[in-house]
C-alpha cells in the first residue's frame, strides 16, 4: 500500500484544475455538497484503479469512465483528463513513486520510476479498490441478508472464490450422486440377462464355470479352472466360428422371452400396482402442503437453472453474472429449502424400486426387440416398441418428480400393461421355428452369448464400481472443503468479529463498554448478531439506531481492512462516511482512527465545518492538511476557501478592508471553539432548551474553567511537591491571563448588542489587536506541539487530569492525601 503526498487533477470529473498537497498525512476535503468533494475521491481512485466506482454497478447504466471520465467539457479530450499521485510506499522503505493515468489510456499508467518492485506495489493497490469506502456503502456489511453480507465480506477479503469453488463441487458431487442409480439398473440388468444365460439361480464363479465348462468340454476345449476379470469364457474357440450374424440362439431366445413375459407380469401384478398407489397417496399428502410444493418447485427450478447456466447469463432472465457467482448465488437460495428436501428425499426413496421395476421391464422388451429381425421372415414388434417408449416415458416423468400431478398421473397407470399377445405369440413361434442346432453348435452359441453378457456385466460392474468411487470422492471433496474453509472463515471472522467488538467499543464506551458482537458464518451465509444494552445478541437492525450502525459499519470496514491488509493497511479514503456516524461519538472515532490506525493515512471529505474543526481540535487532521470548498462551477470547478486557516481568512478580509466580514468569521469561529472547549474542560454551561447557544453562554465560562483547572493542577502539584510542575503551569497562567486580558479590553466589539452597529466606524487598525488577542487566547487552550485543544479526563465523575493528545501536558488535578 501506499500514502498519497500530492495530487494533481486536470480536467476531470468536475473539476478544471486542482492540486493538493497531503504530505503523506491525513487530510480532509470540506464544503457544502455538491462542491467537488467526491471528485478528489473518484480521482484518487481512477489514478491508482483506471475505474471510478461511482460510474459502475447498479443503476449506472450507460455511464462508463472512458465517456464520462473527463470534465463535461473535455468529453472528446480523454487525453487532457488525468490524475497524478506523488507517492510514498512504507513497504519500500519509504521510496517516492509517480503515478499518472489519463482517461484515454485508463489501463495503462506512468509509473516513475518503472521499477519492478513499485510497479508491484501499484498492481497491489489496483487489487484493492476498496481503499474507497463511500457512506451510500457503510452499512453493506451490516444491513443485509446473510447471503449478501457473506458475498460483500468475502470480496473484501478476497474470499469471494471459495463460495464458487463450493458452488462447482457441490455440482459435481450432485451429478456423481445422481449418475449412481442409473449404473446400478444396468449392472442389475447385466446380471439378471448373464443368469438367464446361464440358467443359474445366482451370480458366483462357481456357477459360471459349471455352465460353461460343459458347453467346453462338448467342443474339445479345454476347462476353465478359474473366473477373473479378464477371462473369456469362449477361449479357443476359432474366431470365423465364433459368431453367425443373424442366427438367434434358441435356447437363449427362449430365456429371454421368459424374462420379458415374467417382467411384463410383474409390472401388471397386483403388488407393484399397491407399491404405485402408495406412492401416489405420498405425492398426493405432500402436495396438500402449498408450502412445500412451492418449495419443491423452486428446487427444481434453481437445480434446473443450474443444470441450464451457460457459464455467462443466468438462463430465464439473461443478466450476466460473474463466473462461480450464478452457481453461489443458487446454492445459497437452495440452502433454504433443508425441509422440503427431506420430504423430497423419502418421496424419492418411495419411487426407486418402482423405477427398478420399469427399466427391468424396458430392459427385457429391448431384448426382444433386437431379436425381432434377425428371424426370416423378421417379426413385428412395433407394439413391443410402442410399449417401450411408453415405460421410457413413465421412467422419466417418475425420476423428474415434478410436477406432483404429473407424477400421480404415472403413478395411477404405471402397472397397466396392453395386451401385446400377438406380438408376443409372434415371437415365440419365431423362436419354436429355429431348428434345433447340434450339440456342438448349441454349445458354440452358448459360449459366445455367454461371453457376450459376461463383458455386458462386467462393463456395467466397473461402471458402478468407478461411479461409486466417483460419488463417494466428490462427495468427500465437497464436504471436506466446506469443513476446512468453514473452519477457517470461522477463524477469520473471530479474528474480524474481536477487532470489531473492540474499536466499537471504543468509540461507544460512554454506553456500550460491554458489547460484544457474533459474526456466523454457514455455508454461503453471514449472520451477524450484537448485543443491545446487556439484553442479549440481536441482528444490527432490531434495536440499534441508525447511527449506530453507521458505527458498526465503519468499525466493521476498519476490522476487515485491519485484518486483509495488516501493516500494508496505509490508505483509506472515506468518501462522507464520518457524517454518518453518531454525532455523540465523533470525538471517540477521531480517537479511535488516531489510535489503532496511526500508519494508515486517511483522506476524509465532509459537508460539515463544525466537524473539520472537530477533527483539526482533536489533532486527527493536522495544520492546514485540508481542503475547505465554498462553491462549485461547471466551468471553474471547485472553488476553495483561501488556503489559510481561519486566521489567514479573518487576516484577509481585514487586509481587503473588510471589518465586517472579519467580525463575522470571528465569531462564527468563537463559538465553534467555545463549545468544544466547555465540552472538553467539563465547562458548567447553563442549559438551554433550544440549544441556540451565544458566544457569552459559552466563552466566559471556557475561559474562567480552564483557569481553575490550571489553580487546581498548581495545588495537587504542590501537595506532591513536583516544582518542575508548578513553574509549567505558572508559565502557562502567565500566557494565559495576558490573553484573557487583551481579550476582555475588547471583548464588547464582539458582543452581540453592538454587532451590527459599531463594525461599520471600525477600521481595520482598530480590529486586528481584536483578532490578536484572541487567536493568542485560543492558542492558549490547547498543545503547541500536538495542536490539540486540552481536554479533562476522565470525561465524566471526578476530574483527575487536564491533558493534550500527545502528553506534552499532562496535569495531575488530583491532591496528595495527607
Amino acid at each position: 500500500m501506499i500514502r498519497i503526498e500530492k495530487i494533481h487533477i486536470h480536467e476531470f470529473r468536475g473539476i478544471r484544475e486542482l492540486k493538493l498537497d497531503l504530505k503523506g498525512q491525513n487530510f480532509a476535503a470540506c464544503g457544502p455538497n455538491g462542491t467537488g468533494k467526491s471528485g478528489i475521491v473518484d480521482a484518487v481512485e481512477f489514478a491508482l484503479t483506471g475505474n471510478i466506482s461511482r460510474l459502475v454497478g447498479a443503476g449506472t447504466g450507460g455511464l462508463s469512465v472512458k465517456a464520462h471520465g473527463p470534465h463535461v467539457d473535455s468529453r472528446n479530450k480523454p487525453e487532457a483528463a488525468f490524475v497524478t499521485l506523488d507517492v510514498i510506499i512504507p513497504a519500500l522503505g519509504g521510496r517516492k513513486a509517480t503515478i499518472h493515468r489519463t482517461v484515454k489510456a485508463a489501463g495503462t499508467p506512468k509509473i516513475t520510476p518503472a521499477n519492478s518492485d513499485v510497479i508491484a506495489v501499484f498492481d497491489d493497490v489496483k487489487l484493492h479498490p476498496e481503499f474507497v469506502l463511500s457512506r451510500r456503502e457503510l452499512i453493506r456489511y451490516v444491513i443485509s441478508e446473510p447471503g449478501q453480507r457473506a458475498k460483500e465480506v468475502q470480496s473484501l477479503l478476497r474470499l469471494d472464490d471459495i463460495e464458487r469453488l463450493r458452488a462447482v463441487l457441490q455440482k459435481i458431487a450432485n451429478a456423481c450422486a445422481r449418475d449412481l442409480p442409473v449404473f446400478e439398473r444396468a449392472e442389475a440388468d447385466a446380471i439378471k440377462n448373464l443368469l438367464t444365460t446361464l440358467d443359474a439361480p445366482q451370480l458366483s464363479k462357481k456357477a459360471v464355470l459349471a455352465a460353461v465348462n460343459p458347453r467346453r468340454e462338448t467342443l474339445a476345449l479345454p476347462p476353465l479352472t478359474d473366473l477373473d476379470a479378464t477371462t473369456s469364457v469362449k477361449d479357443g474357440l476359432a474366431t470365423t466360428t465364433a459368431s453367425r450374424p443373424g442366427r438367434v440362439h434358441k435356447v437363449q431366445a427362449v430365456a429371454d422371452l421368459a424374462t420379458m413375459k415374467e417382467a411384463l407380469e410383474i409390472l401388471g401384478s397386483e403388488s407393484f400396482k399397491q407399491a404405485c398407489a402408495a406412492a401416489e397417496a405420498s405425492a398426493a399428502e405432500l402436495g396438500k402442503d402449498a408450502d412445500s410444493l412451492d418449495g419443491l418447485s423452486r428446487e427444481t427450478l434453481l437445480k434446473s437453472a443450474v443444470e441450464l447456466y451457460d457459464g455467462t447469463n443466468c438462463p430465464v432472465c439473461d443478466t450476466p453474472f460473474e463466473p462461480g457467482e450464478f452457481e453461489a448465488h443458487l446454492a445459497a437460495k437452495l440452502g433454504h429449502f433443508d425441509a422440503v428436501t427431506k420430504k423430497r428425499t423419502a418421496l424419492e426413496a418411495e419411487i426407486k424400486p418402482l423405477l427398478d421395476t420399469l427399466y427391468a421391464a424396458g430392459t427385457a422388451l429391448a431384448t426382444m426387440i433386437g431379436y425381432a429381425p434377425q428371424f426370416s421372415p423378421p417379426v413385428d414388434a412395433k407394439a413391443l416398441s410402442d410399449f417401450k417408449a411408453v415405460l421410457l416415458g413413465r421412467y422419466q416423468l417418475l425420476q423428474k418428480l415434478l410436477p406432483l400431478n404429473d407424477t400421480r398421473a404415472v403413478l395411477a397407470t404405471a402397472n397397466s400393461v396392453p395386451d401385446l399377445a400377438a406380438a408376443r405369440d409372434a415371437l415365440a413361434a419365431a423362436i419354436d421355428a429355429i431348428p434345433e442346432p447340434t450339440k456342438q453348435d448349441a454349445a458354440r452359441e452358448f459360449l459366445i452369448l455367454a461371453q457376450e453378457r459376461l463383458e455386458q456385466y462386467r462393463t456395467a460392474k466397473l461402471k458402478v464400481t468407478a461411479g461409486k468411487v466417483r460419488a463417494e470422492r466428490a462427495a468427500k471433496v465437497f464436504n471436506t472443503y466446506g469443513e476446512v474453509t468453514t473452519s477457517s472463515l470461522e477463524k477469520i471472522y473471530k479474528d474480524v468479529e474481536m477487532a470489531f467488538s473492540s474499536y466499537y467499543r471504543k468509540i461507544n464506551e460512554d454506553d456500550e463498554s460491554g458489547f460484544t458482537a457474533k459474526l456466523m458464518p454457514s455455508i454461503g451465509k453471514l449472520g451477524f448478531d450484537v448485543d443491545f444494552y446487556g439484553r442479549g445478541h440481536f441482528p444490527p437492525g432490531a434495536y440499534h439506531s441508525e447511527g449506530h450502525q453507521d458505527g458498526m459499519g465503519l468499525c466493521l470496514y476498519l476490522a476487515l481492512m485491519n485484518h486483509l491488509l495488516g501493516e500494508n493497511f496505509t490508505l483509506a479514503v472515506l468518501d462522507d462516511v464520518l457524517m454518518s456516524v453518531d454525532a455523540g461519538h465523533r470525538r471517540q472515532v477521531c480517537t479511535l482512527l488516531k489510535e489503532n490506525f496511526p500508519d494508515t493515512q486517511f483522506v476524509f471529505t465532509t459537508h460539515d465545518e463544525i466537524w473539520l474543526r472537530h477533527m483539526k481540535s482533536e489533532g486527527l487532521i493536522k495544520g492546514r492538511n485540508f481542503a475547505h470548498f465554498r462553491t462549485w462551477t461547471v466551468d471553474l470547478g471547485p472553488t476553495e476557501w483561501d488556503d489559510r486557516d481561519v486566521w489567514g481568512e479573518i487576516d484577509a478580509y481585514l487586509a481587503a478592508g473588510d471589518v465586517r466580514a472579519a467580525a463575522a468569521l470571528l465569531r462564527h469561529y468563537l463559538e465553534h471553539f467555545a463549545k468544544e472547549a466547555c465540552d472538553r474542560l467539563r465547562a458548567n454551561v447553563e442549559f438551554r432548551g433550544d440549544a441556540q447557544f451565544v458566544l457569552s453562554d459559552l466563552l466566559p465560562n471556557a475561559t474562567s474553567t480552564l483557569g481553575d483547572l490550571l489553580k487546581k493542577a498548581k495545588v495537587a502539584a504542590s501537595s506532591w511537591n513536583q516544582r518542575d510542575v508548578i513553574e509549567k503551569i505558572e508559565m502557562l497562567e502567565v500566557a494565559f491571563d495576558e490573553a484573557k486580558i487583551q481579550t476582555n479590553y475588547d471583548n464588547w466589539q464582539v458582543n452581540a448588542a453592538v454587532h451590527f452597529n459599531a463594525w461599520a466606524d471600525l477600521k481595520k487598525e482598530d480590529f486586528a489587536p481584536v483578532v490578536t488577542a484572541f487567536k493568542a487566547l485560543t492558542d492558549s487552550f490547547g498543545c503547541a506541539t500536538c495542536e490539540e485543544m486540552y481536554f479533562v479526563a476522565p470525561d465524566r465523575g471526578r476530574k483527575e487530569a487536564l491533558r493534550c493528545g500527545c502528553g506534552e501536558l499532562n496535569l495531575n488535578l488530583l491532591q496528595k492525601r495527607p
